[in-house]
């Protein structure tokens, strides 16, 4: 099978499916949610194509997440509504006691001005959505259809959350300020995020699934050559890296660092460098730290600022993550699940913001169909998902989410 992003290192998972040690009950759960997806194939299909007509870039997301609350409270979930923004949490209850689990689709799209190859194009000029967060939504909504069909025979809760800016990379902090747990707290939180595998492909990674990115600001002050001392900060930082622009979207082992260094600019204490470092590589800060401590210049002194997981990446719970497979396994089969063993250092998210408060695991979603030319690689220009990853990807996150409710 043609695999787009398996990587060197990567790991292909033999894992029994595990229906064979669910509960009765636990399998006709799944089954009746699989069929209530069917049964609203051409709905969802339609809603996600209506996603895609009209796309809003980080912070003006209204529309999607009018959308989002409109079909949530009309299956009689209770909905919160412009939270961190305009971020919409729904709590769907089951009839029985249980645990509290979450599942976090992001709904923004990215700037892109080249042609849209799908029928239904977007509307809006210059916005497109190319990273798949139309699909995310779209399962999420379908999650919660499927859930609420069960919601007299299910045990515990789900706590959907729709996040605004992920690829502004602020979404996820401002929910947690803004209190997204502030009603019910999830006992872990899973979500999902669009890749250039075949569509019935699933992939994850035991811990580091996506980078971080740390952030460093120099400030320069004094007398002397501001300007020239700048240039050598800059350079100092960029030798921390291991890895080119040009190599950026490729695998990398974990140890890789991709150093981005901005332009110097006057600021009101001096000149400032503003550099991102985005790694797995938890020494990363040292060898920054020990680079810069080198330098010595004349009349300018150096202020350092480093912010570590300024974006938080996305840091999978190993034990979650055994649990996952095996669910993902049961609807896809073992070999449809991958354990990644390296990262993408050009790739980032902000997932991880919620995993530094809730144990989680996010799951890259094949989308690509060769036979008909769709290659699903976030931010290109030809990007396409194929909507049979809707369903793929709603059934094996039904099981992930039935399983864990059962299971704790």
């Amino acid at each position: 099978m043609n695999r787009p992003w398996l990587f060197p290192g990567t790991i292909a998972l033999l894992v029994l499916v595990p229906t064979l040690g669910r509960a009765q009950d636990v399998n006709d759960l799944q089954a009746k949610v699989a069929q209530q997806l069917e049964t609203l194939r051409q709905e969802l299909i339609d809603v996600r194509r209506d996603l895609h007509r009209h796309p809003e870039v980080s912070g003006e997301e209204e529309r999607t997440a009018g959308i989002v609350a409109d079909r949530l409270q009309k299956l009689g979930i209770t909905v919160r509504t412009g939270v961190g923004g305009h971020g919409v949490v729904g709590v769907l209850e089951g009839s029985q006691p249980g645990p509290v689990v979450a599942f976090r689709a992001d709904m923004d799209a990215v700037t892109s001005d080249a042609t849209d190859p799908v029928e239904f194009r977007s509307l809006k000029p210059g916005v497109r959505h190319i990273c798949g967060h139309d699909i995310h939504v779209t399962i999420g909504l379908a999650l919660a259809e499927g859930f609420a069909a069960v919601r007299d025979q299910l045990r515990g809760s789900i706590l959907f959350i729709f996040q605004p800016a992920e690829e502004r990379a602020t979404g996820a902090r401002a929910m947690l300020a803004d209190g997204v747990f502030r009603d019910v707290k999830p006992a872990a939180i899973f979500a999902y995020h669009t890749a250039p595998f075949n569509v019935g492909q699933l992939a994850t990674a035991s811990e580091t699934l996506m980078a971080w990115r740390d952030r460093v600001r120099v400030t320069l002050s004094g007398t002397g050559d501001l300007a020239a001392a700048a240039d050598e900060v800059r350079n100092r930082i960029r030798d921390v890296g291991t890895v080119s622009q040009e190599r950026a979207a490729e695998a990398a082992p974990y140890d890789a660092i991709l150093v981005q260094v901005g332009r110097p600019r006057r600021g009101s204490g001096g000149t400032v460098v503003v550099a991102t470092i985005s790694t797995a590589n938890l020494g990363a800060r040292q060898l920054v730290e020990a680079q810069l401590a080198q330098l010595d210049f004349e009349d300018v002194s150096l202020r350092i600022s480093y912010e570590e997981k300024w974006v938080a990446g996305v840091t999978n719970d190993p034990e979650l993550v055994l649990q996952a497979q095996e669910s993902v396994a049961s609807v896809v089969g073992p070999d449809g699940v991958t354990l990644l063993s390296n990262v993408n250092p050009a790739f980032s998210e902000d997932f991880g913001s919620f995993q530094q408060e809730v144990p989680g695991v996010m799951l890259f979603l094949g989308v690509s169909n060769p036979a008909e030319g769709w290659v699903g690689m976030p931010h290109t220009p030809d990007y396409v998902a194929d909507e049979e990853s809707i369903f793929v990807g709603a059934r094996a996150m039904s099981a992930v989410l039935l399983d864990f409710l059962n299971g704790h």
